[in-house]
């Protein structure tokens, strides 16, 4: 069952949304999907659903989701990357101080711009150019950049790489202010001849709201962790958390996804055991929010191919084994082969809860070919575990991605 169709499905009321409205599906702590226009989400996170009617009461929303769209891949021209995983497509750059860059970034597809003004803490990197294609999300790990080092590091268009002191952005937006190591003072590069800044990771930090907070993600792939998210059925408004509001077209609005909330992500949580037994001379170990190959988690769904924020990406043969404490009552995921690595790949997918396997179908055999949505009881359950196994073709193109893999209280 596709994930999309495993939704349509499961809506509380067959009325069919009017033409042209945006249609959700409210994923909550209840297992009922139900399906519709926004007419109202309010900073509680209560949901009010209409065309057809429905509701999520406050604190209950886990997700948001657009029904008819897929949800894309983060921005592949300019743009900024925030030590919190954050995304913003950016337009330019309109100046900034000591402490701060202000960002004219794109959220969507709506032609205003929005300004944040960012802290430098808060950067990780900035793209001025189209990124290479082959650019990893991480900017840790760009070929350009030395990890070991607490430094910044400037990429020039000729390919000249820049090592030293990241100091502003000039109050024109028109160059960047870096000390290169061993001279005294900073020198002004113009925007025109950078290619990319990447900041000292060690010195990057974004404060996490006490309590819940959404992870909005836009149909430009912009990626922006908010707080006071509201709309009132066609406009979305919310505060960014690194500062400056947000104000688009709720069209433009693909998945508020609450983090902090009543679900907890497998990813953020430390497995009580971890088995990778290789097929042959090279292991895969698996990864939180990446792929097995650290790559974005890709999954091709019928609405398109999709690229998930959170997940695990697993290589067979894995074994995961989590601690629950009782204090769940279901575990849900999206399970599929990766869209880019997995294409001739197929697996064994088992899911045991307290030891005893459960009836799932489809996940014997997985290939590209299916992707599954997973809804498991697990009240009062002790231990989930997850086995990713070998399919017929022993371990090749074995690259499983299950997203969105969280714990519901």
């Amino acid at each position: 069952m596709f994930f999309a169709v495993a939704c349509l499905a499961l809506a509380a009321d067959p009325k069919p949304p009017a033409p042209g409205s945006v249609v959700f599906v409210a994923h909550s702590t209840s297992a009922a999907l139900p399906v519709g226009s926004v007419a109202k989400l309010d900073p509680t996170f209560a949901v009010t659903l209409a065309e057809p009617a429905g509701t999520v009461a406050a604190g209950d929303l886990v997700s948001l989701r657009r029904a008819d769209k897929p949800r894309p891949a983060t921005p592949s021209g300019p743009h900024a990357r925030l030590a919190n995983g954050d995304v913003l497509r950016l337009d330019s750059v309109s100046g900034g101080d000591a402490r701060t860059a202000k960002l004219a970034v794109g959220l969507g597809r709506a032609k205003l711009l929005t300004v944040l003004s960012v802290p430098l803490t808060a950067l990780s990197a900035v793209w001025f150019v189209d990124p290479p294609a082959d650019a990893p999300p991480d900017p840790a790990r760009y070929s350009w950049v030395d990890a070991n080092k607490k430094q910044d590091t400037l990429l020039l268009r000729n390919g000249d790489v820049v090592r030293g002191s990241f100091e502003r952005i000039s109050d024109t937006g028109s160059a960047v202010l870096f000390k290169p190591a061993g001279e005294k003072a900073a020198r002004g590069y113009e925007l025109q001849t950078l290619a990319a800044l990447a900041l000292d990771p060690s010195l990057a930090l974004v404060k996490k709201p006490k309590g819940a907070f959404a992870r909005v993600t836009f149909t430009d792939g912009s990626r922006v962790s908010c707080t006071d998210v509201s709309s009132d059925g066609t406009k979305f408004t919310a505060s960014a958390v690194t500062g400056g509001r947000v104000e688009v077209p709720l069209a433009d609005v693909i998945a508020v996804d609450v983090m902090q909330g009543k679900a907890a992500y497998l990813s953020d949580l430390k497995p009580k055991a971890a088995k990778v037994e290789p097929f042959g001379a090279v292991a895969w170990p698996w990864a939180a929010d990446r792929s097995a190959k650290g790559n974005p988690l890709r999954l091709k769904t019928v609405l398109g191919e999709e690229t998930f924020d959170k997940g695990l990406g697993l290589h067979s043969k894995t074994t995961l084994t989590f601690d629950l404490g009782g204090k769940y009552r279901r575990f849900e995921a999206t399970v599929g082969l990766d869209a880019a690595t997995g294409r001739k790949g197929a697996v064994d997918v088992r899911v045991l809860v307290d030891g005893k396997e459960q009836a799932l179908d489809g996940l014997a055999g997985l290939s590209a070919a299916g992707v599954k949505l997973l809804s498991v009881d697990v009240t009062a359950a002790k231990e989930l575990t997850l086995v990713v196994d070998y399919g017929p073709g022993g371990d090749v193109q074995d690259d499983v991605n299950l997203v969105d893999a969280r714990l519901v209280e």
